[in-house]
Parts: C-alpha cells; structure tokens; sequence
C-alpha cells in the first residue's frame, strides 16, 4: 500500500490548525460575550479566516460550542483515568481540574469573572439537541469510566463502586454547570475558580455521607 504524499499530510496539518483556530476563536467569544451574542462574523475575524473557511469545517455555530465540548471532555476523561483508582473522587476531579487547568483549557486571570459558559446556557434552556448531544456524550463518558475503574480496581462481582465513582464524575461536572448557571443570573458573572470549587464542594457533599 503506498503512503500518502507529503503534501496530503501538510493539508491535513493546516486543516487541523485552521479547526484549532477556529474553536480557541470561538471559545474566547462565548466566554466574553455570551453564545448567542456571538456571531459567525466575529469568529471569523478573530480566528483570523474567511466566514466560507468557518463553514468548511462546521456546519453551524452550535457544532462550533459541542465541538469544543467534546474535546474537552475528551482530555478530562484522559486526566481523571491517569489517577489512581483507590484515590478519593474528590481528590481526582481536583488533580483532573487543575492538569486541565495548567495545560491551558482555561486560559484566564486568577479570579477573572467571565460570562457563563453557553453549555450551562444550554443545559436549562438551550436547544435540545445541543443538551442532548451533551448528556448522551457524558453517559458514554460514564461508561467508559467505569470500565476503567472496573479493570483497575479491585471489587467484589456485581459491585456498583466502579459505576458510582463515574457517576459522582459526572454529578460534580453538572453541579459546577448548574452553579454557574446560578450565579451568572444572579450577578451577571461568575469566576472559573468559583465553578470549580461549586463542583467540588458538591461532590464532597455526595461522597461524604451527610445527606
């Protein structure tokens, strides 16, 4: 079988970096001015491209927003399988956090408060296409989880640990988007640091026992 041509991987390299552009154009916009306040236009000029070259990679600006998602959840889940399972799931979601954190997802001052991030917008009242691609991304995630946890841990037969492990993943996620959601409308902003500690916050209430 012949390799493909080095001018098909410089394509394919300008291709993904174009894509990169796009979404860190796109993600910066949301967080400053709100989804719907963003415009295709605006990406396009920030990012540097033509709006036709924008179409090329996304069809609409939705797919822009769940693009990112996904991608983010993709390096969260690789963080949070990169921790030892007998580790307590608050401790993991915070080392999770903060590599995600350090290798740029956020890319924020300290105590910067920003607009909430549109998939919060969306999980409440938002298309429900958008919140569906959402939850059924974070239900394959929790399976994928639990897997892991499953094959790295050691349980007895029939154990929902490795299930509810995933599980409380995926509640402290929900419950810092549902803080930020809050707040946001409360005050009309809401800090990084605050959505993730809400997140945490939330989870040690769930892990710890006292409901």
């Amino acid at each position: 079988m012949r390799d493909d041509p080095p001018s098909s991987g410089r394509q394919q390299r300008r291709k993904a970096a174009t894509r990169a552009k796009i979404l860190a154009a796109a993600e910066q916009l949301f967080g400053e001015h709100g989804y719907a306040e963003t415009s295709i236009e605006q990406i396009a000029e920030l990012a540097d491209v033509a709006v036709r070259t924008i179409y090329m990679h996304f069809p609409t600006k939705a797919a822009i927003m769940l693009a990112y998602f996904d991608s983010w959840i993709d390096a969260f889940s690789e963080q949070i399988r990169l921790r030892p399972v007998d580790e307590s799931v608050v401790d993991t979601v915070r080392e999770a956090l903060q590599a995600m954190n350090d290798a740029g997802w956020v890319d924020n001052v300290e105590n910067e408060a920003a607009h909430v991030h549109p998939i919060a917008e969306h999980l409440e009242s938002g298309s429900p296409d958008i919140s569906g691609h959402i939850l059924q991304r974070w239900m394959r995630e929790m399976e994928v989880l639990s897997v892991d946890i499953q094959n790295r841990g050691i349980y007895p037969k029939g154990s929902f640990e490795p299930q509810a492990r995933a599980t409380a993943i995926f509640a402290s996620w929900f419950a810092a988007m549902f803080v930020a959601r809050r707040r946001s409308v409360a005050e009309g902003s809401v800090t990084f640091e605050e959505v993730d500690g809400a997140g945490l916050q939330v989870l040690s209430l769930i892990t710890g026992g006292k409901l």
